[in-house]
């Protein structure tokens, strides 16, 4: 199933898409291998960080033989492209979708710049997502503080860019969960009544169960998740080396393992659908 068709089915019949960032071999087959075993779709995320680790032809590499190879739908997106040469680069290497993060710009140039990339996107029938509002906290090479997402703004947004999905920010923060961190579900909601369009959570990482279900029946579609897939690769490192463990593939394969589980229970929680009200 073409990725755009992927998204609006699960806004039509409310339940997301898990987006699981990878930057190396082991963590691609471990998103690879919890999609086997749930046969649920799933996202496979670069960040520009990952692309400059990795080498943007190798890791696409990798993904691209892993996509063949799958009996079940993998796609490649490239998660917080700020640099428009490599949201451009991405297009045209045919990504299923991109993610152009122009949030720290003023309105005006962000909606500028988007409208140009949106175009492009279309044009190789790339799926366009963007975001209004900024995700506090760091991850990669992206950091800021957190600005909650104007249900008027981005509605000016949506109706001059119209991207396939637009990333909102209600008190989501990349990196680590923190005891400060509430998601605003009210916020959400007012979002999801004017835009009416798919909607993206970053930052959704250790959430609980019913947070991801209420985001879900809001018109979320597609979830990110990174620095609980970091943390688990780290255990099974921990794992790995508390073992006595001598071969970099026993090590690598220990700490994949905990990345398939971790992917494997946030992708039965997401395909499983939403609450059965909404806030």
């Amino acid at each position: 199933m073409e990725f755009k068709s992927a998204i609006r089915r699960a806004y039509e019949d409310h339940y997301a898409l898990g987006a699981f960032n990878v930057y190396n071999l082991e963590t691609a087959l471990a998103v690879a291998q919890a999609a086997e075993k749930t046969g649920k779709s799933v996202i496979m995320q670069l960040s520009e960080k990952a692309l400059e680790y990795a080498g943007f032809d190798q890791i696409t590499g990798i993904i691209k033989r892993i996509q063949l190879d799958s009996k079940t739908p993998i796609y490649l997106h490239l998660d917080h492209g700020r640099d428009i040469n490599i949201v451009k680069k991405c297009i045209a290497d045919k990504f299923d979708s991109v993610m152009y993060d122009g949030s720290h710009l003023p309105m005006e140039e962000n909606i500028e710049i988007s409208k140009s990339l949106r175009k492009l996107a279309s044009q190789r029938g790339v799926v366009f997502e963007a975001e209004i509002g900024r995700v506090g906290g760091r991850e990669d090479s992206v950091s800021a503080q957190e600005f909650k997402t104007s249900p008027a703004e981005a509605l000016e947004y949506y109706d001059a860019v119209k991207p396939d999905m637009l990333a909102v920010a209600i008190g989501n923060i990349h990196g680590e969960l923190t005891a400060a961190e509430q998601l605003d579900f009210t916020l959400l909601a007012k979002i999801s009544d004017t835009v009416k369009c798919p909607l993206v959570l970053h930052g959704c990482s250790n959430r609980a169960e019913r947070e991801y279900k209420v985001a879900i029946a809001e018109g979320v579609v597609k979830i990110n998740i990174d620095t609980e897939l970091r943390q688990a690769f780290v255990e099974g490192l921990k794992m790995a080396l508390h073992k006595r463990e001598k071969d970099p593939r026993a090590i690598l394969t220990i700490a994949k393992n905990e990345v398939v589980k971790q992917t494997e229970e946030k992708i039965k929680i997401f395909s499983s659908g939403c609450c059965e009200t909404k806030i």
